[in-house]
C-alpha cells in the first residue's frame, strides 16, 4: 500500500478519506489518529494494518504523532443485541472521553468505513458534542462535512435526573422497580433500553441516552456560571454557619472539610456526617428537592461524608449546587 499514492482506491476508504481531510487542510496539525474498530477479526486486522501504515514515518507522506487502535466491544454484525447495547454505546463513550481530555475544538470525526449505522450515529455524536464529522462517499473524490442532525437538549430535565443518569452510566443496568418513579416522563423512552430478566425488568441507558448524558455534561460545563447566578446565596460568614457532626466519624478530617465547604455561598449549614460506604465512587450520594446534598469524601480512606443544607429550592438547583461542590471540593487539594 505504501508503494501507491494514498489517494489511490487500492489503499481503501479509510486512507483515502484521511488523505482528503489533510489535503483540504481541515486539520491544524496531525497530532493523534485513533482508529475505532469493530469487535471482529476483520476489524482488528484492519486496525492493525492501518496502524502499521501510519506508523511508517519513512514512506507515509502523512504521518501522525501518535496512532492508536481501539476495539469497540460489542460492535459486531453477528450479534444484534451486543451491537445495540454495547457497541454503539462504546462508540459514544470513546469519543466522549477524548472530548473531555482534549476539548471538541481539537477533534474531528472521520465516519468513513465500518457499518452503515455508525455513519448516521457518528453524525449525531458530532452534533451533540460539537465536533465536525467528515465522510467520503464511494464515488466522491473528496470528503464532505456531514450536515448537523437535530439533537434535543433539555438541560433542566437532565439536572432534575442527574443522579439517575450517573447511576445508569456507572452501574449500566438497574432494576426498573428501583427507579420507576423517575421514568414517568416520556422523555426517557428513547434514552433507555429495557430487558426482561425472569420476573424483573432491567433498565440501562440506550446509545442515545449515553449521548444525551454526554451532551448535557458538555453544555452544563459551559453554562454552569450562568445557572449558578440564578440560585440564591447565603451571605452568612463561613465561620458562623452551623456544623453538626457525629464524633465517631473521624471528627478531625470531617471538621476540616466541613469548614472548607462552608466557604461556598450556596451552603447554609452542615446537618450531619455520613457513615462509611465502600461502594461510592461518585461524591454526590443523594440530593433532595429541598436543597439537601449528601456528599461523600471519596479521597479519604474511610469513605465518610457530609449531609449539607444548600440554598437549592428544587431538585435542579440542588443538583447544580452538588455538581459545583463536586468540582470545587471533591479532591483533597
Amino acid at each position: 500500500m505504501l508503494e501507491h499514492k494514498n489517494s489511490d482506491r487500492i489503499c481503501g476508504a479509510e486512507i483515502n478519506s484521511i488523505t482528503s481531510i489533510c489535503d483540504k487542510n481541515l486539520l491544524a496539525a496531525r497530532i493523534r489518529l485513533i482508529f475505532l474498530v469493530s469487535d471482529t477479526d476483520d476489524g482488528k486486522t484492519t486496525g492493525t494494518l492501518l496502524k502499521l501504515y501510519y506508523d511508517n514515518k519513512k514512506s507515509n507522506p502523512l504521518p501522525f504523532g501518535k496512532v492508536e487502535v481501539r476495539i469497540l466491544k460489542g460492535l459486531r454484525d453477528d450479534d444484534v443485541k451486543a451491537f445495540k447495547q454495547q457497541g454503539l454505546k462504546n462508540l459514544v463513550r470513546e469519543i466522549s472521553n477524548e472530548v473531555r481530555k482534549f476539548s471538541p475544538e481539537a477533534i474531528a470525526i472521520n465516519a468513513t468505513g465500518g457499518y452503515k449505522a455508525q455513519i448516521s450515529f457518528a453524525g449525531m455524536i458530532g452534533q451533540a458534542l460539537e465536533i465536525p464529522v467528515y465522510y467520503l462517499f464511494e464515488k466522491f473524490s473528496e470528503v464532505i462535512e456531514l450536515p448537523p442532525q437535530p439533537i434535543a437538549l433539555d438541560l433542566a430535565f437532565w439536572l432534575n435526573n442527574y443522579l439517575l443518569f450517573e447511576n445508569l452510566e456507572s452501574e449500566q443496568i438497574i432494576e426498573k422497580s428501583e427507579i420507576e418513579e423517575n421514568l414517568e416522563s416520556n422523555y426517557f423512552e428513547s434514552l433507555i433500553d429495557e430487558e426482561a430478566d425472569g420476573e424483573k425488568t432491567l433498565v440501562s441507558l440506550s446509545a442515545m441516552g449515553v449521548l444525551f448524558n454526554e451532551r448535557c455534561r458538555l453544555q452544563f460545563a459551559k453554562q454552569e456560571n450562568s445557572i449558578l447566578s440564578l440560585i440564591p446565596q447565603d451571605d452568612t460568614e463561613p465561620v458562623r454557619k452551623p456544623i453538626s457532626l457525629r464524633e465517631d466519624h473521624g471528627i478531625d478530617i470531617l471538621q476540616a472539610f466541613a469548614q472548607k465547604i462552608c466557604r461556598s455561598p450556596y451552603v447554609k449549614k452542615i446537618i450531619n456526617s455520613l457513615p462509611f460506604n465502600s461502594r461510592r465512587t461518585n461524591p454526590i450520594r443523594r440530593t433532595t428537592n429541598d436543597g439537601v446534598v449528601e456528599f461523600v469524601l471519596t479521597w479519604t480512606d474511610k469513605g465518610l461524608g457530609l449531609c449539607i443544607q444548600t440554598t437549592g429550592r428544587n431538585k435542579a438547583e440542588t443538583n447544580t449546587i452538588a455538581l459545583h461542590l463536586q468540582k470545587e471540593f471533591a479532591e483533597n487539594n
